[in-house]
């Protein structure tokens, strides 16, 4: 049985990849295409556009998919190593069982995505999207957040480690349980209501206040 990672709260499950999986290439992006048990490095498809591609049980390393734009794409036990996805937009994408490690998605697009046991891992996500997205058993790890976009988002019980939350928008966002402990969050937009039931570190209070307007000074002596 394959183990999950643990999480406080919840359990992040890895994706399921075959000891099976064939060496090959990913070279383009169709209509109703996709790809399954592979494992592909060097991919080039940057500005491609497709409707309702399935990658299941795929490994991508240091691929290029940045601006590409995807509809209803489906992403199920996938592991994007070292992929460039800058700019690319990825309307109402469905994501299970998916590891991003090490990947560049700035100014990516996930708009309504669909996500379920998703890492993000040392990724460079600042301007990223994640407008109306909902979010099961997620972590972002050491990831740069920095004006990045939840507006709307389910993100209860998501887990930000270590990252940079600067100026990150969560206004409107779903964010009971969520786990900022340990993160940057200067300037981030957000109001009172949003943030009741987070979770948040002794050091990270006093900056809390002051994001939802309240003035903190040592009693007159």
């Amino acid at each position: 049985m394959r183990k999950k990672r643990a999480v406080e709260g919840q359990a992040i499950e890895p994706p399921a990849l075959s000891k099976n999986m064939q060496t090959g290439e990913v070279a383009s992006l169709s209509d109703h295409g996709g790809y399954s048990q592979l494992i592909a490095a060097n991919a080039e498809c940057t500005g491609q556009v497709a409707d309702d591609v399935l990658f299941e049980q795929v490994h991508l390393k240091a691929s290029r998919l940045n601006e590409t734009q995807l509809t209803t794409s489906q992403w199920l036990d996938v592991r994007l190593e070292s992929c460039d996805v800058a700019g690319a937009v990825w309307e109402k994408a469905y994501l299970r069982r998916v590891e991003w490690l090490g990947c560049r998605l700035v100014g990516t697009q996930l708009i309504e995505a669909d996500m379920a046991d998703v890492l993000f891992d040392h990724c460079n996500g600042e301007f990223a999207h994640f407008a109306e997205a909902t979010f099961r058993a997620a972590r972002f790890d050491h990831c740069s957040l920095r004006e990045a976009s939840f507006e709307g988002a389910n993100a209860a019980g998501v887990v930000f480690h270590d990252c940079d939350l600067s100026k990150a928008d969560f206004r409107g966002a779903k964010l009971t349980g969520a786990d900022f402990r340990g993160s940057i969050l200067s300037g981030m937009q957000v109001g009172y209501q949003e943030l009741q039931g987070a979770i948040i570190d002794p050091s990270q209070a006093l900056h809390v206040a002051q994001l939802l307007g309240i003035t903190v000074k040592p009693a007159d002596i």
